[in-house]
């Protein structure tokens, strides 16, 4: 089958997870005998194409508009590649298509979020190609925090115009979780046939719990240390303060324990800040970003992972399945969130998890305390979290239910 996959961003050594998310489903597609043409809006004038004979993707660039890369995404160019830029998008879609030497599209896959217009690109191209589209939800937040009244309008307007293109299309939408399929259900009144439970994908043959990460911990300095670890960005949606505020609490029922972030954010400098106020700063370590290939070895030296926290009781991100989580859980470490961050189909407390009350800071001391302390306990979630993500979330699953989703699209040759 070829495939047209058009995103907002794509990178060969993705970061950030929606890059990874859609970097495994591209290759892992080309690997299955299928050809995945990839066209996004931070390169509308290049397109690549993997194909299953091929150790790298065929590069076209048709157009001589510029790559950005994300060092430049501030202002301006983040208004450019999340508007604009899927003008030449579309367009270079449009010049593959005339042009005989390749081979016709089958069906097109798109990421939606609801501040870019990667699926309002795909949309149009579905209506003029007359092609099958499927789309992806990754997120469907539309961000009403953000401090600045200009972005707030920014995204609402966005949000509302990717509301209004997903209510009249005729696509397969592919949901996170059932929490995510009722709000999608909701808002943009689609049929449950054509609504598709497809968690994130975790490779359960990278990410598994046979990892030695005794080396690691030498040099990070963290031999007979109880690590406890937060990965991700650090962004207030995430609350990381509320594990800062949780770490007296658990040093003193459990010694030797080291809170470790891993990524960058706005919210760094606060933590700092706050880990001194609180006497704890010696016990508090950050981390930069690192490769994804380097994550696995990482979350391996953990003995708690922390996922999502939150201060409401409402849901915040309908349903998600965060991949540091399931990476988590694939790697068999117990992983505390909040109620409400992540979906229930992901983590059942007690069961694959463990989940605290919102913004309840002794809840959080006395989950990991109990996750140090309890080994049992511990083992026992770490175990039930493997095999939950190995039997829902791995990729050789859901590249099978991905294949059957585009055959039904595409119809009979």
């Amino acid at each position: 089958m070829n495939v047209l996959y058009i995103s907002q961003y794509f990178s060969e050594e993705p970061t950030h997870a929606s890059t990874v998310t859609t970097y495994e489903l591209v290759t892992r597609l080309a690997k299955r005998k299928h050809s995945v043409t990839v066209v996004s809006a931070d390169s509308p004038g290049i397109r690549r194409t993997y194909r299953a004979d091929s150790k790298t993707p065929e590069v076209a660039r048709p157009l001589p508009v510029p790559f950005f890369t994300s060092q430049w995404y501030d202002g301006i160019t983040t208004l450019f590649t999340h508007t604009v830029a899927h003008v030449p998008l579309t367009t270079n879609v449009l010049l593959a298509r005339r042009n005989r030497s390749e081979t016709k599209f089958d069906v097109i896959i798109s990421m939606y979020h609801p501040t870019h217009l990667a699926t309002v690109s795909a949309q149009l191209l579905s209506r003029v190609l007359k092609l099958p589209l499927v789309v992806k939800i990754y997120d469907f937040i539309i961000e009403t925090i953000e401090p600045q009244k200009l972005k707030r309008m920014y995204h609402l307007a966005l949000g509302q115009i990717n509301t209004h293109v997903l209510k009249r299309s005729n696509s397969v939408v592919l949901v996170q979780s059932p929490e995510l399929r009722e709000i999608v259900r909701e808002t943009c009144s689609i049929d449950d046939e054509r609504l598709v439970l497809f968690p994130n994908g975790v490779d359960t043959n990278v990410f598994k719990p046979e990892i030695n990460s005794s080396g690691l911990r030498e040099k990070l300095g963290f031999l007979n240390k109880t690590v406890v670890l937060f990965l991700g960005g650090l962004y207030r949606q995430r609350h990381p303060e509320l594990l800062v505020d949780a770490l007296p609490k658990v040093i003193d029922k459990a010694k030797e324990v080291q809170l470790l972030f891993v990524g960058e954010g706005p919210e760094k400098p606060n933590l700092v800040s706050l880990a001194n106020r609180l006497g704890v700063r010696e016990q508090v370590r950050f981390l930069n970003s690192i490769g994804h290939g380097l994550v696995p070895e990482l979350i391996s030296l953990a003995d708690v992972t922390i996922g999502p926290l939150s201060v409401s009781p409402r849901p915040t991100i309908y349903g998600s399945t965060p991949l540091t989580v399931l990476e988590y859980m694939a790697c068999g470490k117990p992983v505390v969130v909040s109620d409400g961050a992540v979906s229930k189909s992901l983590i059942s407390d007690e069961h694959t998890g463990v989940v605290v009350p919102p913004n309840d800071i002794h809840g959080l001391s006395s989950a990991i305390i109990r996750l140090i302390e309890d080994k049992r306990f511990s083992n026992r979630v770490a175990r039930n979290a493997r095999k939950h993500v190995e039997r829902t979330c791995s990729w050789d699953v859901l590249l099978d239910k991905l294949e059957a989703v585009l055959r039904l699209s595409a119809g009979p040759n």
